[in-house]
């Protein structure tokens, strides 16, 4: 008997959103980052969990913090502000725009600095308080920012205690991230914890197919094919749309129907890379570690700095096109040999040591912002 692989389950939702308050700051913040090509949300196996929890009665994340985790750009905000918006319809709260209060962690730190600075903090702590559901986006923003922190907790202990729904992001799990007091993370992960992905799979290819038809740009299912396969696994639903952008303005540009060099034109564009400045990796990597640059491009061979130096190489030639010889000499005027044996350690360490590999993530992170 033939057993067929069964075709992957894609499912599709609307998405609700919560009206925010106009006038404020964050509310544009939020709007601008949720707003998405698609009005619906596609997943396949690689969000089951999201989907499921986006779809289910709203009352399972009303009394615990829900955290949604993932990578830039995978969604996050727009399923955050989803369940916020089902949660305030649930509360009989829909047309209510102050029923979702929507802070970015960033934003927060910074009205708490002002708050203080001005001595007046209960404002700031009474909208946090009060609010029916509560929006902390990119928490991992926070990190370093010890005050706001410790503020944050003890507003979270607050709704937790009165049973008021919260709802974070980040791109890692709190207790992950560096700089990120142990209060504050054990605060968001006593709830819900939903990871977020990428879309991958049939997943991906449906919301290409989705996004050339939003565009009127006829795609056959062999184009489609064509430039799943060309474009990078690890990149978000924008990143989908603005290769099919990048097919539709080639066609518009030759007056041409859609075929295999228009699709390559895309994959080319989306492959393109401006190199990052070997300064910048620098400066990066030397602040997450407390050192000075100069120290980086040193003959130090203080080990912490060793570390850092290598761990900046290993980024010079991940995120450059410089030489193994450029890239020595630009760290204090190494040869190839001695930059290609600290690449290679740094990668083995990277599997073993989680803090190196923490600190990698942010470094990425800040180089790819």
């Amino acid at each position: 008997m033939n057993l067929s692989p069964a075709t992957p389950k894609i499912e599709t939702f609307p998405l609700e959103r919560p009206l925010l308050r106009q006038r404020s700051r964050d509310a544009k913040l939020a709007r601008s980052r949720a707003a998405a090509s698609l009005s619906f949300f596609i997943s396949g196996d690689e969000n089951r969990l999201a989907t499921y929890v986006a779809q289910s009665e709203p009352t399972i994340a009303m009394s615990q913090p829900v955290l949604l985790i993932g990578p830039a750009g995978c969604g996050k905000t727009t399923l955050a502000l989803h369940l916020a918006a089902r949660i305030a319809a649930t509360l009989s709260l829909g047309g209510d725009a102050t029923a979702v209060k929507y802070f970015s962690a960033s934003d927060f730190a910074r009205e708490y600095a002002e708050a203080v600075a001005a001595d007046d903090l209960p404002p700031l702590r009474e909208s946090l308080d009060d609010a029916a559901i509560l929006v902390i986006d990119d928490l991992d923003s926070i990190a370093g920012k010890l005050a706001a922190q410790d503020e944050l907790s003890i507003r979270i202990e607050r709704r937790i205690a009165a049973g008021k729904p919260t709802i974070f992001t980040s791109k890692r799990l709190p207790s992950e991230t560096r700089a990120i007091r142990p209060q504050l993370a054990s605060r968001c992960v006593i709830g819900l914890t939903i990871p977020i992905a990428y879309p991958t799979g049939e997943s991906r290819l449906t919301i290409l197919r989705e996004l050339a038809l939003l565009r009127g740009l006829e795609l056959s299912d062999d184009l489609i094919g064509l430039l799943d396969a060309g474009l990078r696994t690890d990149i978000s639903v924008l990143a989908l749309d603005s290769a099919i952008k990048q097919v539709d303005l080639y066609c518009r540009m030759n007056q041409s129907a859609a075929d295999v060099v228009a699709v390559q034109s895309a994959i080319n564009a989306a492959g393109q890379r401006s190199d990052i400045d070997l300064g910048k990796i620098t400066r990066i990597v030397a602040r997450i570690w407390g050192h000075r640059t100069k120290d980086l491009r040193s003959g130090s061979r203080k080990q912490s700095v060793v570390r850092a130096r290598s761990l900046a190489m290993l980024l010079a030639r991940q995120f450059t096109s410089s030489s193994l010889d450029k890239i020595g000499e630009y760290f204090g005027g190494r040869d190839h040999s001695t930059v290609l044996h600290a690449i290679r350690k740094t990668e083995t360490l990277l599997q073993q040591d989680a803090d190196l590999s923490r600190m990698m993530v942010e470094a990425t992170e800040k180089l790819a912002a």
